[in-house]
């Protein structure tokens, strides 16, 4: 019986022997140490098993005694050993790829964020950023524990964090505090915002303080949130029983306050305006910065223009005699530009100055009833200076609870 171990280290063939008497050649292949084993006739040949290290022996007794004897199988290290020597590139290249693989897929390219409404998702990249888990993170560096009460130390918004790390992917899954609301719910008062002249009222809760034509100040109740019943005049006393006065109530006020409301903005133009423009000439310069000298390779050394922007890009090399710099000087000249302008253009642009610092001041929601212009420069000075007066119409509640009011009176 063979040693199927010792016939795959060293390889097996299988043969067919064609011709006359081929027991002629076994028996001489035997006698001459030769292994062979599996011995089938099929047909006109005779087929049988041997050793890789016999095969060029029975080869030769073949040959000389006139037999065919063809190859029909291979088996063994050795032949597998001479697929891998003639693909040798197919397989180096195989491996590599695979090895290649296994790092790239021991890093992190892609961060999903979930959970999260109110708090900004690139917070919450930036904070895991920080502790390790960042595109291009080695997931050898960082602990998905670790990271998890890092960012719920930091982001005091959250009250869960889990960190999943499926394959390429690190997916955040976060859970928001729900923090209490910082409305008024309990009982309060509605007071003006700003100064001005009471226009509409519209009580839904709670008991009006003023009337339309009232002149208030900020800080006035415009809604009470006490409540103070008045008798019905349809009920009738009784004078037997003693009559009491009905006990006041709080609310939570609501209702709408519209008043008109007065702001003035300040705006200015200088009437002769002189300001600084590219005129559309340049110079480039190029010079290199070496440990012992400057050299100019493009450009002069003087300054061309009176007035002047330039932009300098500079790229450095650091060696082991020093530091070399790379200069590219871009110099832009600039002129004077004068411009005269009218009272009318001025009064125009000062205007739209005032304009836009009121906005700044004015509520989103008003709405403008009527804008007056006063001209506060003399005709003789170089700036012209005006006020902008603004009427608007404007909602200017807000509430105030009752427990915390204070009469500024």
């Amino acid at each position: 019986m063979s040693n199927k171990l010792f016939d795959q280290v060293g390889g097996t063939i299988k043969v067919a022997l064609k011709g006359k008497n081929p027991e002629k050649i076994i028996n001489m292949a035997i006698s001459r140490g030769i292994y062979i084993w599996d011995i089938k006739k099929k047909g006109d040949s005779l087929d049988f098993r041997v050793r890789n290290s016999g095969f060029k022996a029975l080869k030769a007794i073949s040959e000389q005694n006139g037999f065919d004897l063809d190859i029909t199988e291979k088996r063994g290290l050795p032949f597998y050993r001479n697929l891998f020597q003639r693909r040798l590139g197919f397989f180096a290249g195989a491996l590599i790829f695979i090895i290649a693989l296994y790092i790239m897929s021991s890093f992190i390219w892609f961060i999903d964020v979930k959970g999260n409404k109110n708090v900004a998702t690139s917070k919450i990249l930036l904070t895991a950023a920080k502790h390790g888990v960042y595109q291009g993170a080695a997931k050898w560096n960082f602990s998905r524990n670790e990271v998890e009460e890092a960012i719920l130390r930091d982001m005091s918004e959250l009250s869960y964090v889990r960190l999943d790390i499926k394959g390429v992917k690190a997916e955040i899954e976060v859970v928001e505090k729900i923090l209490p609301r910082k409305d008024i719910t309990g009982p309060c008062h509605l007071v003006a915002t700003r100064d001005g002249v009471i226009d509409k009222v519209l009580v839904l809760d709670g008991q009006a303080s003023v009337k339309p034509g009232d002149v208030v100040q900020k800080g006035d109740i415009l809604i009470s949130g006490i409540v103070f019943p008045e008798k019905s005049p349809y009920i009738i006393p009784d004078p037997e029983q003693e009559e009491t006065e009905p006990e006041p109530y709080t609310v939570r006020a609501r209702g709408q306050v519209t008043a008109r409301v007065w702001y003035e903005g300040y705006g200015e133009c200088r009437l002769h305006e002189e300001k600084l423009v590219l005129s559309g000439r340049e110079l480039n310069k190029i010079y290199i910065e070496t440990p012992w000298k400057t050299f100019l390779i493009k450009g002069k050394k003087d300054k061309p223009y009176p007035i002047y922007q330039q932009t300098l890009k500079k790229k450095e090399i650091n060696t082991p005699i020093g530091k070399f710099c790379f200069n590219s000087l871009i110099i832009k000249e600039k002129v004077k530009q004068v411009k005269d302008l009218s009272e009318k253009e001025a009064v125009k642009i000062a205007r739209e100055k005032a304009m836009a610092s009121l906005e700044k001041v004015m509520g989103k929601e008003c709405k403008i009833n009527e804008t007056r212009v006063d001209i506060l420069s003399r005709p003789s000075d170089p700036i012209l200076r005006v006020k902008v007066s603004v009427e608007t119409t404007e909602d200017i509640v807000t509430a105030q609870p009752i427990n915390t009011f204070r009469n500024s009176n």
